[in-house]
């Protein structure tokens, strides 16, 4: 069940001071707890909200890489969604290959900054359940 109220760490930055504290919002609304779920091989992104994301009034961009390359590569199906989860089955399908995916958050105009997974090898991970 999504939260209710977003925004909520940004105000409370906002009033006391009367200084809009960007980074301090911009710190409170980072997905947190960003990791790969593997089952028989699907491979699904999974977070939760940021601790000001009270709300189902964010959305989410999700981007990923293989281990090494420097560019990271939007998954065009999960850029502005309200998901909690993002399926980068395509995308991580080199099983041996290691990957990163990583997540931000828009609310209000206002953008996180970026939250990485750990390295995630779709092998490993279907190993380490055996």
């Amino acid at each position: 069940m999504p939260p209710k109220h977003c925004f909520l760490g940004f105000l409370i930055c906002f009033f006391p001071t009367g200084v809009i504290e960007t980074q301090s919002a911009h710190e409170s609304l980072k997905p947190q707890r960003v990791h790969f779920q593997s089952r028989n091989f699907h491979n699904v992104l999974h977070w939760q909200p940021g601790r000001a994301c009270t709300s189902n009034s964010s959305i989410y961009f999700v981007q990923y890489k293989t281990y090494g390359q420097r560019q990271w590569k939007n998954k065009e199906n999960c850029w502005g969604i309200l998901e909690f989860f993002c399926d980068l089955t395509n995308e991580t399908s080199d099983i041996q290959e290691p990957y990163y995916g990583r997540v931000r958050t828009t609310s209000a105009g206002i953008h996180s900054g970026w939250t990485m997974t750990r390295r995630f090898t779709p092998w490993w991970e279907r190993a380490k359940g055996i």
